[in-house]
């Protein structure tokens, strides 16, 4: 693997306006009209009524009483569409900072993690596996076959290991997006550049820059109900191109031996990592 393919490797790593308005009208109630005989024809020949029927003179027709309809709250309506329709709440200041200590505390809160991922690519390839992590410093993602794949922290170094061909490529962790999330103390607001955060139906998204300005950014998900879980992130490049990897079927306090995230030296004869 070049290092250049190695690097975004290791960048992609698996870690509707509709407004409806309405208004509503009320049915007048039935409005009596009084009816006066009408005169007595001047001659035979005039118009009779028909049977059970009276004429009734415009002059002295009763006043037909208008219906109105009640007024209706328009405004009110459109401020609730627009609420439901507008998307994301950007936090700033204090809530966005209280937001930061949420998920500071997530991250600090946990000792061990195992779950299934799924992972697509920018080119819309779709792989799965399996993920476990051990705070702080170790992670390990097992891809399901045909996939060779097994990428393995170890609290140090960061290794990628193509199971087919026996290689491993071995980058330090400080270099890698996890190290954010594998620190032993996790400080979003010190160690990363904060993009921007937002709430929006129970949920609440961080996007993180590297703090030394380096293209690309990462994009953290979590179901906000009454505590938080993570859900899903995704991993733009320096080039533009987009990994999203979403978990599931999260289990707490599982531990793994730490010989589980030894990064294995596989060789191959034939291929060495650049």
């Amino acid at each position: 693997m070049t290092k250049g393919c190695a690097a975004r490797a290791a960048a992609g790593l698996p870690i509707a306006f509709c407004l409806t308005m309405g208004l509503a009208y009320a049915q007048g109630s039935s409005t009596t009209v009084t009816k006066t005989p009408a005169p007595q024809p001047a001659s035979p020949e005039a118009m009779r009524p028909s049977i059970d029927q009276s004429v009734l003179p415009v002059e002295s027709a009763a006043p037909v009483e208008e219906v109105v309809p009640p007024k209706v709250d328009e405004g009110a309506g459109w401020q609730v569409a627009v609420e439901q329709a507008k998307g994301p709440t950007p936090l700033v200041g204090q809530q966005q900072s209280a937001a930061v200590d949420k998920i500071n505390a997530y991250f600090n809160g946990m000792t061990s993690l195992e779950g299934n991922f799924s992972q697509t690519d920018a080119s819309n390839n779709r792989t799965h596996g399996r993920f476990y992590v051990l705070r702080p410093g170790k992670i390990r993602f097992d891809y399901a076959p045909p996939s060779p794949l097994r990428i393995v922290a170890d609290g140090h170094s960061l290794g990628i290991q193509d199971t087919s061909l026996k290689t491993v490529e071995k980058y330090p962790i400080k270099s890698t997006p996890f190290r954010l999330l594998l620190a032993k103390t996790v400080d979003l607001g010190r160690d990363a550049k904060i993009v921007g955060v937002e709430r929006d139906n129970g949920s609440l998204a961080i996007t993180l820059e590297d703090q030394k300005g380096t293209a690309g950014h990462i994009r953290l998900l979590f179901k906000s109900g009454g505590t938080l879980e993570l859900e899903e992130w995704t991993i733009t490049d320096a080039q533009g191109l987009t990994t999203r990897v979403t978990v599931d079927s999260l289990v707490r306090g599982r531990k793994k031996s730490p010989s589980f995230f030894k990064i294995k030296e596989e060789t191959n004869p034939f291929r060495m990592g650049g």
